[in-house]
């Protein structure tokens, strides 16, 4: 559902626990616009190795915040859990707020559906949000984690790793709050670790379990939300793409030319392109 403004309508932000610095971030002149609707939308490269900076400069790019009323480098500030719903909010806001993943049962091979609403991921990430600091018990001693942020995302988006070991054991000891606690980890202790950070980001690796109504086999499902609103994006500057060329090959307008009118009367000459093809 988007909020009208009078002037613009915007897709209203998620709700932000108050360490973000966002109590404001429902006042009216504060949202998402639309993603594929402006020149700029063209602009954005979504074969980006560093996905985490796709992530922010999409989330930036369609942040209204006339007031002025959101912390500097606010998005990248966020769990990386947050940004995901901030991206799926982006990506749904046009067109409805139900997520559709189609799947095959491992048991039958039956057509399974499973339905997500912005509800049920919202009500999953507040009460992520609750969570700051993430406690793991591991050998006896209590270690304390921050959760991974859009900044830290972005960071190791840009790093190189010898394999998995490494490259986890480095996030945990960046995220750790006693860095020095965690020099020395096993591999069964990075383990206890992941899953732990999992637990309380829910959104980042995220898991669903459906039993199939034709044979009872109960099918886990791993689902990608980050890569899942991101593939939303790019389509819909695909569309974008899509109706300027409709309208430069029968008007022969240039790109410019064509962003200079406004989006709702270009729609109205792609119905009438429609009507007359």
């Amino acid at each position: 559902m988007e909020l009208d403004t009078g002037t613009h309508r915007l897709i209203p932000l998620p709700e932000f626990p108050q360490r973000y610095g966002s109590g404001s971030s429902m006042r009216g002149g504060v949202g998402f616009r639309r993603f594929g609707i402006v020149q700029d939308d063209l602009r954005v490269d979504f074969a980006a190795i560093n996905r985490a900076a796709l992530a922010t400069r999409l989330l930036e790019i369609c942040a209204v915040d006339r007031d002025r009323v959101l912390p500097e480098n606010f998005f990248r500030a966020l769990s990386v859990g947050k940004r995901i719903e901030c991206l799926l909010v982006l990506a749904l806001g046009g067109i409805g707020d139900n997520l559709r993943f189609p799947f095959k049962c491992a048991g039958c091979g039956e057509t399974l559906e499973l339905e997500l609403t912005l509800n049920e991921i919202a009500a999953l990430q507040n009460e992520a949000d609750q969570v700051e600091v993430v406690r793991v018990d591991v050998g006896g001693r209590r270690l304390e984690f921050q959760k991974l942020s859009g900044r830290d995302h972005e960071s190791f988006g840009e790093s190189a790793f010898g394999d998995e070991f490494e490259a986890a054991t480095e996030i945990i000891g960046r995220l750790a709050v006693d860095a020095d606690a965690v020099e020395r980890i096993a591999p069964g202790d990075v383990d206890v670790i992941e899953a732990a950070m999992e637990e309380a980001d829910p959104l980042v690796n995220f898991n669903c379990r459906i039993d199939c109504g034709e044979c009872g086999e109960e099918n886990d499902h791993d689902i990608d939300l980050f890569e899942t609103s991101l593939d939303m994006l790019r389509r819909a500057q695909l569309r974008l793409v899509l109706s300027v060329h409709r309208i430069a090959s029968k008007y022969h307008w240039s790109e410019q030319e064509i962003f200079a009118v406004p989006e709702w009367r270009r729609q109205q000459y792609l119905e009438l392109i429609g009507a007359k093809s």
